[in-house]
């Protein structure tokens, strides 16, 4: 969601299943994340998969299209 431009996530589903202790692990698992596909910071990560930044909007949206077909099931 955040790679979508979300500026934050539900996480309330979690936090009631698991408790507040998992917070820690989201944090450390992003940190991870993050580091591991070089990205810098989380505000860096936000948007980067939007089409609004993207080089070639057309080619976005027929991947998008492509992809949505793709994975539709049979009527």
């Amino acid at each position: 969601m955040l790679m979508a431009g979300a500026d934050v996530t539900m996480l309330c589903s979690v936090l009631m299943s698991k408790g507040f202790d998992v917070i820690r692990e989201i944090e450390t698992e992003m940190c991870n994340w993050l580091a591991d596909h070089d990205y810098q910071s989380v505000r860096q990560l936000q948007g980067s998969m939007s089409q609004k930044y993207c080089t070639d909007p057309s080619a976005f949206e027929r991947a998008l299209y492509m992809r949505a077909i793709m994975t539709s099931k049979p009527a």
